[in-house]
């Protein structure tokens, strides 16, 4: 039998970004940074959660208000059965029970229906080191968690799920990114520069420093020289 060689980057498929079939993964795949939250589970797992409303949010953006441009149907759910509940005395004393539910995600786009089912799932009776408890929220969160897998399937929040957020680069970048956007839109620096020279008094020039702050900080410290310099001139 011929020995199997590892996969190399030579011979490794490419994917093509610039795919028309990526055009809606692409423009969902980047996740704010402010909607998601590290989480820790027992077991050593470690991951990111992504606030829901925000997926909603950017659901609807993409195809209009949930129950018209997209939705979920409940398509079948109930109550399995998980690990074993032990009591330090009485040893097993039951079991946990994890509530269960598979949906169906539906989306208009470019009008046409498309449709992904997921799975969800939640401990609705379970123990921890507080003792043992009861989600009485387990249904509403297992409809989250399918709701998200299902979005996820779509390019939703793509670069939580392929474990781009574990690099702190690329979330910096991401948050900077986010930033530059929100950020207040103005002149541009050139365009301050000459109202700046043009500025014939003080108070003119005091109007066009007022609009600098829409500037970012690097064009901000560009601008202060000239600034400062026509300052001087007009005293």
């Amino acid at each position: 039998m011929a020995k199997k060689t590892a996969p190399t980057t030579e011979n490794a498929p490419v994917i093509d970004e610039s795919s028309p079939n990526l055009s809606l993964w692409n423009s969902v795949q980047a996740t704010d940074p402010d909607y998601t939250k590290a989480f820790s589970r027992s077991g050593g797992f470690r991951g990111t959660a992504i606030n829901h409303t925000y997926q909603t949010k950017r659901a609807t953006e993409a195809f209009g208000p949930k129950g018209l441009g997209w939705g979920s149907t409940v398509l079948d759910e109930g109550m399995e059965h998980g690990a074993p509940i032990v009591h330090e005395k009485h040893g097993v004393i039951g079991h946990e029970k994890v509530h269960v539910l598979r949906i169906e995600l539906w989306y208009e786009l470019n009008g046409k229906r498309g449709s992904v089912q997921a799975f969800g799932q939640t401990t609705f009776v379970g123990s921890n080191k507080h003792g043992t408890f009861t989600d009485e929220e387990a249904p509403k969160k297992s409809l989250t968690d399918a709701e998200s897998k299902a979005l996820a399937m779509l390019g939703f929040s793509a670069d939580v799920h392929m474990g781009l957020f574990d690099d702190s680069k690329y979330v910096n970048d991401l948050k900077a990114r986010v930033e530059e956007a929100e950020r207040p839109k103005g002149p541009s620096l050139e365009e301050l520069v000459a109202a700046v020279n043009a500025a014939t008094t003080v108070d003119e020039l005091r109007a066009v420093g007022q609009k600098a702050a829409a500037l970012s900080p690097d064009d901000r410290a560009k601008l202060k020289p000239v600034y400062t310099a026509k300052q001087e001139s007009l005293k």
